[in-house]
């Protein structure tokens, strides 16, 4: 038998990430999904990370800097179905988090999923080093 696998389509697909609040500001932003398939067993997908927005001027070019420093501007998440969810990892040039997410409708493709760690350095203006960062991220994968 054949699982059935869907093509994610780019056109309005996107991830969202949010940061509990790091001093004074917390960080809210957007990357386009480019690509990806879904099946009953499997969830595949790349986010063009080197196209995140903000919405802060002075953030934007500083977090774009660090994402070049350590990466080629792509995410990529492959996971396997656990339940209700896909369990798998993000990676992200030598970056590899493992990450959980959930989903939930058929088209678009709701997911959601949230990251924690601990003494982390983020070389960016204001934030330095951070004793405990929660990163949250949602989305909607459109697909064929």
């Amino acid at each position: 038998m054949t699982v059935a696998q869907r093509k994610v389509v780019s056109d309005g697909s996107q991830m969202n990430v949010r940061t509990n609040r790091l001093g004074l500001l917390s960080i809210h932003a957007t990357a386009p999904v480019i690509d990806g398939e879904v099946s009953e067993s499997a969830l595949n997908f790349t986010v063009r990370i080197d196209q995140v927005v903000t919405g802060n001027p002075l953030l934007d070019p500083e977090l774009h800097a660090l994402i070049r420093e350590i990466t080629r501007g792509i995410l990529t998440y492959s996971g396997q179905r656990n339940g209700d969810a896909f369990d798998g990892q993000a990676t992200a040039g030598s970056l590899i988090v493992p990450l959980t997410l959930n989903t939930s409708g058929t088209g678009p493709l709701e997911v959601s999923g949230s990251s924690q760690f601990s003494d982390v350095h983020v070389p960016l203006p204001g934030l330095g080093h951070i004793k405990h960062l929660v990163v949250d991220i949602d989305g909607r994968l459109h697909v064929e």
